[in-house]
């Protein structure tokens, strides 16, 4: 039998993701379908996807018929609208939004019950390695009592990033703190951001030690990755039948 195709729709397609998002498409094989595309600021305009044009729309319920996965990199007031209609209409999303508030974030968390959804603050898997990294980096600290480190986050994003410090640096914290607090480690970790020109993205951890120092760097030289972590993440999402709140480990299988 063959494979049912996956419907694909982009929210924030002009914005810089969603650029990025449709040009991977329209040079990658990509075994997935773009049928449909969102956007609020220049709606009734059309993006060229392959030999054909497709008509930019304000209002996802006039595609809600038209696609299995959306994936939204927008804002938060627009997530939430998405999220709320995807899980009336019981449709899968794949969220790379960030600077969600608590009660946001608890939105998504209970949407989760009832669809499925992938929900991550980067979607790189050089991102993702280094977040393992971090992990097992936390618990050697606590298990030769290094007590005594300070733990620095920088992150440089391009000047028009709302969110500060990152949702990436946030979440490099909570994985270091998740183990270190649950020892003895009672220090604080920075985070340090840098907002200016056009960074794509780029992560900095440093572990100062008296007399010695491990630095960690993550730098993105264009929005590629992120966009094909995306996507990896729609597919994956769509051959799930299970709902629930899923991240990009759960995506890569590390």
């Amino acid at each position: 039998m063959e494979k049912q195709q996956i419907r694909l729709a982009i929210a924030g397609i002009l914005g810089r993701m969603g650029q990025t998002l449709l040009k991977v498409l329209n040079n990658n094989n990509i075994p997935c379908v773009l049928t449909s595309v969102l956007d609020k600021t220049k709606y009734n305009n059309h993006i060229k996807y392959f030999n054909k044009k497709i008509k930019i729309t304000s209002n996802i319920l006039d595609i809600i018929n038209d696609f299995d996965v959306l994936i939204d990199f927008t804002n938060t007031i627009s997530t939430m609208e998405y999220l709320k209609i995807c899980q009336q209409y019981n449709k899968k999303i794949v969220i790379g939004t960030t600077g969600f508030n608590k009660n946001e974030k608890q939105h998504i968390i209970n949407a989760s019950k009832k669809i499925s959804v992938v929900w991550s603050a980067n979607f790189s898997i050089g991102i993702n390695i280094i977040n393992k990294l971090l992990d097992n980096i936390s618990k050697m600290i606590c298990d030769n009592n290094q007590n005594n480190v300070d733990i620095n986050i920088i992150e440089k994003h391009h000047k028009f990033k709302i969110d500060s410090p990152s949702g990436t640096a946030l979440y490099m914290k909570n994985i270091l703190l998740k183990n270190l607090h649950t020892k003895y480690y009672m220090k604080d970790i920075n985070c340090y951001s840098i907002r200016a020109g056009d960074y794509y993205g780029e992560h900095q951890i440093i572990f100062s030690f008296l007399g010695e120092n491990i630095e960690i760097i993550h730098q993105a030289s264009d929005r590629t990755p992120f966009a094909k972590g995306a996507l990896k993440s729609a597919i994956w999402l769509f051959n799930i039948n299970k709902n629930g709140l899923y991240n990009m480990d759960d995506v890569l299988g590390i």
